[in-house]
């Protein structure tokens, strides 16, 4: 496997921190705030390599 692409990522609320899903069409939150919706997360990516010190 060459290119690996991991993605971990949710829609948070700034004000209650809920998390929803990422394809839900929800902009902004239902608390009392009324918070606009955030998208968070982590991506991963491998790294290529080609850098001093490498063994081959």
């Amino acid at each position: 496997m060459e290119k690996i692409r991991l993605s971990d990522i949710r829609k948070k609320c700034p004000y209650c921190n809920r998390t929803f899903l990422p394809n839900s069409e929800i902009i902004s939150c239902d608390c009392k705030n009324h918070g606009r919706l955030f998208a968070v997360g982590t991506y991963y990516q491998q790294n290529a390599g080609g850098g001093a010190g490498e063994k081959k």
